[in-house]
């Protein structure tokens, strides 16, 4: 199912094909989420295009690198038996997570230069 839907991003730009599934606050109101550009952050990464990457959503990335960690750490832990300690799991990133998040979407709906950079 993940290869299947890489592949329809890989193909198909977002931009461009109306299929894709528009983010509703969005439409509604006319402001920027924090995940708004995701989908086509996707597909500038699945063609390489790292600029195009942070352009569209510039927390795509690091988000995509956290949950990639996770994963591998867990794989990791699997492999070897035991568990690590890990900053994620530390008892105050989630509020370090979402102040970052709110930050981000409040940011990204000013404006002004430089913030207005942050809109996809």
């Amino acid at each position: 199912m993940a290869v299947a839907l890489l592949s329809l991003y890989f193909i198909y730009d977002p931009t461009d094909f109306d299929f894709f599934p528009k983010c509703p606050l969005h439409v509604m109101t006319g402001i920027y989420c924090p995940g708004c550009g995701s989908q086509r952050a996707l597909h500038s990464l699945l063609h390489l295009n790292i600029a195009g990457t942070i352009g569209y959503n510039a927390l795509f990335l690091p988000a995509l690198l956290l949950v990639g960690q996770h994963y591998i750490m867990r794989f990791v832990e699997y492999r070897q038996g035991r568990q690590r300690k890990l900053l994620l799991y530390h008892p105050k990133a989630p509020w370090i997570i979402l102040t970052v998040v709110l930050v981000f979407w409040l940011l990204r709906n000013l404006t002004v230069y430089p913030f207005e950079l942050l809109a996809p």
